[in-house]
């Protein structure tokens, strides 16, 4: 447990899982273009995700569900603890970014329907694109304006606390506890932008393609852009990553 919170460490280690799942959704998009390559593999007309990795309840989202818990449990194991020696402001902060939190985890595991599995109720039936009892999957609304938040503060935080004017410590100590979150700030772009700059140039021809060369280019563009995988929620896992780490120096920071 030492080692997990050992930031190097972990960082390593979550750096080889992110390049396993790569390499392992290269090979399963991919399969039925590498096993008419390689001899030696049965060929398979096989594409698209690994469901048991990339699915709804897969390990991915298995994964972020792990990461919002333990950052949950860190925050209020320290709000009872520490909440008369922080100043009415931090207690703010923290009690917003608690909610915040929890908030997410809820609709990650739909208020507890991938637990237990109940059936969804009939208003949410109505709404809910995936059939589910979460509200981010009602409309763009809930979901995009939320995610792009949640963008912004996990990667260009680091950034953009270079701008905040204040002499209020216990502000940018909430936003950068601790510099370390850079590099996964670092992650989560590498893994955004080039998707961005494609789809906003639109450079890749698109489907279906009209000849090889335009099949050629969206297999390059697939692939720089790292949608051979579920994209979305490969970024979720980064997102809640960064969450793990702020809500560990967050806590370390107030109890120094």
């Amino acid at each position: 447990m030492n080692n997990f919170f050992n930031f190097n460490f972990s960082l390593k280690i979550f750096i080889y899982l992110i390049i396993l799942l790569l390499f392992e959704g290269l090979l399963h998009f991919y399969y039925y273009k590498i096993s008419q390559i390689l001899e030696f593999l049965p060929f398979k007309n096989k594409t698209g995700f690994n469901s048991f990795i990339w699915s709804e309840n897969g390990l991915v989202e298995f994964l972020q569900v792990i990461f919002l818990l333990i950052s949950i449990i860190f925050l209020i194991k320290f709000f009872k603890k520490k909440y008369k020696e922080i100043s009415i402001f931090g207690n703010i902060l923290i009690a917003i970014y608690l909610s915040g939190i929890l908030y997410y985890f809820f609709e990650e595991i739909s208020w507890g329907q991938h637990l237990f599995g109940w059936q969804t109720p009939e208003f949410f039936s109505h709404l809910n694109h995936q059939n589910e009892t979460n509200i981010h999957n009602i409309s763009s609304i809930f979901n995009e304006v939320p995610r792009n938040l949640l963008l912004i503060w996990c990667s260009l935080s680091f950034f953009l606390i270079k701008f905040i004017k204040t002499d209020l410590t216990s502000l940018k100590n909430f936003i950068l506890p601790n510099n370390n979150l850079k590099f996964i700030s670092f992650l989560i772009l590498i893994f955004f932008l080039p998707n961005l700059i494609i789809d906003k140039l639109e450079l890749a021809p698109g489907h279906p393609a009209a000849n090889d060369n335009e099949i050629l280019l969206n297999t390059f563009f697939e692939i720089i852009s790292f949608n051979f995988i579920r994209l979305s929620e490969l970024q979720e896992i980064l997102f809640n990553y960064y969450i793990l780490w702020h809500s560990y120096y967050l806590v370390r920071k107030n109890n120094t």
